[in-house]
């Protein structure tokens, strides 16, 4: 289950998925920020080497709660790292690199959270998906065609 509301700020809070157990979806952490978890790998998104430079391809890689894997949600639809670094789809087709990149406003930078645990691009309609459905560490992530597939599902924590 995805719920969004927004604070007094402006920013949006968005639960993506819900615990383990079936219970309540899990609340994003305070300040807006958390770790976006792979359902099939149980790993996190992850900016390789902590980088900052824009066009840094994203991966799955173990979680452990750096900066580098805390995504916050905008109102405006962006998933933002270290405040200003934006995820964004790097082409509109199926199998285009999901990179970081300096928040813009471009609809390849917006995206739809999804009830059934999917991330949507809002300007190819494609789901945050991993590499040919990989869980290790390491694994770039993609746009592609939604299939429904755990590799495109995404828990919040």
């Amino acid at each position: 289950m995805a719920t969004e509301g927004y604070q007094s700020s402006g920013n949006s809070n968005i639960t993506i998925g819900g615990s383990s157990d079936g219970g309540n979806p899990t609340p994003p952490p305070s300040g807006g920020g958390g770790a976006i978890k792979g359902v099939a790998s149980g790993r996190c998104v992850d900016v390789p080497n902590a980088s900052t430079t824009d066009g840094t391809r994203v991966q799955l890689y173990d979680c452990h709660g750096q900066s580098n894997q805390q995504w916050a949600s905008s109102s405006s639809q962006e998933l933002k790292v270290y405040g200003s670094k934006c995820l964004d789809a790097g082409g509109s087709g199926a199998g285009a690199g999901v990179q970081i990149y300096g928040c813009w406003g471009g609809d390849n930078q917006k995206w739809r959270v999804n009830s059934d645990g999917t991330i949507v691009g809002v300007q190819s309609n494609l789901c945050l998906t991993a590499v040919n459905s990989g869980t290790a560490n390491g694994t770039q992530l993609q746009i592609n065609s939604c299939n429904g597939s755990n590799s495109q599902k995404w828990t919040r924590s």
